[in-house]
């Protein structure tokens, strides 16, 4: 789980300096505080990318268009992740941060990227996907630098409106839980994907759960593994959107931002059903 502290510019800059990352041969050497933390094999296609630059600028960009609350800078063998918290905004009665999260490797575990989201104060999860205007995901290979640079010239407040669009088609609606299987599993089921849905089932009928008042036929159909369920039109039923939307996200907040963007693209799946469901009630069809 993150680790937030009280923004302080300088305090933040003196930690990302301690950063060192070199190359020997065809080896690349991760440093911190003059410890090395990682040695990775490249090819001659890698380039090392300053990534102590490349956090100060964007720390002095979101400056401009936005107050910096607090941050969290994570640094584990090549992994680097930079998370700053901005305005709170309520939607639909739930509390939203803004957030910018910034994560880089030197040991080719995970391509630089830069991406706008939401962190929920209340629930703790955190809401990343696709923004055009300001998205990077780059390899570390020959010419990362160049294209680090063209991103990331649209930062304002109309950069959040997509994600607060999708997040206010679920608060209030329902999706169905042959819907939620397909968003979370998708057209190749495999056995992670099982796995992910069978997570959020044990939270849905765990026994603290009172969100679902789920009757003791649902949740013993929820109890059985993902691979051996059989949806039906008589056994299948409705469940509140943003609730599983939440819960699903939970799983993922201890995970770094590039795994929780490919969550939050998946499970976002739901809103084509809940937006289909709220259709559907305004006829009095089907709910």
């Amino acid at each position: 789980m993150r680790s937030y502290r009280k923004y302080n510019k300088q305090e933040l800059l003196d930690k990302i300096n301690l950063i060192s990352i070199t190359q020997v041969g065809s080896s690349i050497i991760t440093k911190y505080n003059e410890r090395v933390i990682k040695t990775a094999t490249v090819s001659n296609r890698y380039e090392i990318f300053d990534i102590k630059k490349y956090l100060a600028d964007k720390i002095d960009m979101i400056e401009d268009n936005f107050e910096i609350s607090s941050y969290s800078l994570h640094i584990k063998g090549g992994i680097q992740e930079l998370c700053l918290l901005s305005d709170t905004i309520n939607i639909e009665g739930v509390e939203f941060q803004k957030a910018f999260f910034i994560l880089n490797s030197s040991d080719k575990s995970r391509r630089l990227s830069f991406n706008a989201g939401l962190r929920c104060k209340s629930n703790n999860f955190y809401v990343i996907n696709n923004v055009k205007s300001i998205g990077l995901s780059k390899k570390h290979l020959k010419g990362i630098t160049a294209k680090a640079e063209e991103v990331t010239e649209n930062l304002n407040d109309e950069t959040f409106n997509e994600q607060i669009k999708f997040i206010k088609k679920l608060i209030g609606h329902r999706v169905k839980i042959s819907n939620l299987r397909k968003a979370i599993l998708g057209e190749n089921e495999n056995k992670t994907g099982h796995r992910k849905f069978d997570a959020l089932k044990y939270i849905m009928t765990s026994w603290y759960n009172k969100t679902l008042n789920l009757t003791q036929e649902q949740k013993a159909l929820l109890r059985i593994p993902s691979d051996k369920m059989v949806l039906t039109n008589e056994n299948d039923f409705y469940v509140d959107a943003f609730y599983v939307f939440n819960k699903y996200l939970s799983l993922y907040v201890k995970q770094d931002s590039h795994l929780i963007k490919n969550e939050t693209e998946k499970i976002l799946n739901i809103t084509q059903w809940s937006i289909r469901n709220q259709q559907l009630a305004k006829l009095g069809i089907g709910v």
